[in-house]
């Protein structure tokens, strides 16, 4: 590990512990409700049957069993929406953030290369990432089984899996967007706007026509389809997903080297 990504995870440091906290009070909160929704699975899957398809098509299979409420309740929606807004945050201030508090330039006037600084930056936003995705599996793991919500170690790491690639993938796009533009806010609000786009796009296509082609371009379509929860890890999933965050870092790459600073 670097110096500088050393020092950017250190510096994170203080907001990755209370986003731990949060993860395992979230997941343990979830888990604690799980014996009553099975408590109340006939009523709840008569009206889960009178919902729009919309509504079906986001939350999966059986909303009762451990792995459809897992789906449902983490990962269909909380758990992307929790991770998006840390990465896409990190990815948006890793180099606009430096270069609106006027830190950037000093760093620049050390035998550091452009490329370079962005390297380990995503490499820090990464590392961070990744832990988060580690404490949620390991909670999941944890308290899932006390109350009965007891899915396999293997799948629950490969929908954490899945859910740190997407979160990394949508990461890549702030950080490029701060690259080309140098402000951390247009970085992370044009991001945010494509995610919440590309979620719609991904939830409405299975029951509107005119959205089915668009579909395969939503990475939130390679991020659960196949439910990790019950099939596991597919590469072409996967690789989708590590291809996003790679076009991503080169348009990173090619914007950060070009762009005159002192503008």
């Amino acid at each position: 590990m670097t110096g500088l990504v050393a020092k950017t995870v250190r510096d994170q440091r203080r907001a990755l512990s209370g986003w731990g906290i949060g993860l395992v009070g979230v997941a343990t909160m979830y888990a604690a409700f799980y014996p009553s929704v099975v408590k109340s699975a006939s009523a709840l899957s008569g009206y889960l049957e009178n919902m729009p398809e919309a509504f079906k098509n986001l939350i999966g299979g059986d909303f009762t069993s451990p792995a459809g409420y897992l789906r449902s309740e983490t990962f269909s929606t909380l758990g992307p929406i929790l991770f998006l807004v840390f990465a896409v945050g990190a990815g948006g201030r890793a180099v606009a953030g430096e270069e609106e508090a006027g830190t950037l330039d000093l760093l620049l006037s050390t035998p550091i290369r452009r490329r370079q600084v962005l390297t380990d930056k995503f490499l820090a936003m990464a590392l961070t990432t990744a832990a988060l995705a580690a404490i949620l599996w390991a909670t999941l793991a944890l308290v899932g089984p006390p109350f009965d919500l007891d899915l396999p170690f293997v799948d629950l790491g490969a929908a954490c899996l899945m859910l740190f690639l997407l979160a990394l993938a949508f990461g890549s796009i702030a950080l490029a967007v701060g690259c080309a533009s140098g402000h951390k806010g247009l970085a992370m609000g044009l991001t945010g706007a494509f995610a919440a786009a590309a979620f719609i796009v991904n939830v409405l296509a299975p029951s509107v026509s005119a959205l089915q082609p668009l579909r395969p371009l939503s990475p939130f379509r390679w991020y659960l389809e196949r439910d990790p929860l019950l099939t596991g890890v597919h590469v072409e999933n996967v690789l989708v997903l590590l291809a996003v965050t790679a076009i991503a870092l080169v348009i990173g790459y090619v914007t950060f080297e070009r762009r005159d600073l002192s503008a």
